[in-house]
């Protein structure tokens, strides 16, 4: 974080909310009435709970044992790790926009993770919301 706001780090390019990074304590009614987000843009608090930017990168932390066939039921159908009968993907991933693209668009996508750096990162599970 600068003063002029998130500098992504290239060494962690795509590869999700940093597992070892602990969230800052927030005001329950705030999070009720407001979407949050950490410093880093990687992980969001609202009213479905708190997700986490997915780790895309090739490492088996990330979507290194996806298939093709995942990566595709993930964007066009919002399945978590593209898996049918999965929970759905949580906000803010905006899977509805992508999901309209053409297959070979989302397959050059994928095509383009699998050959960018892969980096260990297994990031935490969404919290469920506090009630």
């Amino acid at each position: 974080m600068t003063e002029r706001g998130p500098i992504p780090d290239p060494n962690r390019l795509l590869s999700g909310h940093n597992a070892e990074e602990i969230l800052a304590p927030y005001d329950l009614a705030t999070a009720k009435a407001y979407v949050l987000f950490n410093m880093n843009n990687t992980a969001t608090i609202g009213p479905w709970g708190t997700s986490f930017s997915a780790n895309l990168t090739p490492d088996d932390t990330g979507i290194g044992t996806w298939s093709e066939e995942q990566f595709l039921i993930a964007i066009k159908h919002g399945k978590y790790k593209g898996l049918e009968g999965s929970r759905p993907l949580l906000p803010p991933m905006p899977w509805q926009a992508y999901a309209q693209m053409p297959d070979k668009d989302i397959k050059a996508i994928f095509a383009y993770l699998k050959s960018i750096k892969p980096v260990e990162n297994l990031v935490p599970q969404a919290i469920p919301p506090v009630l």
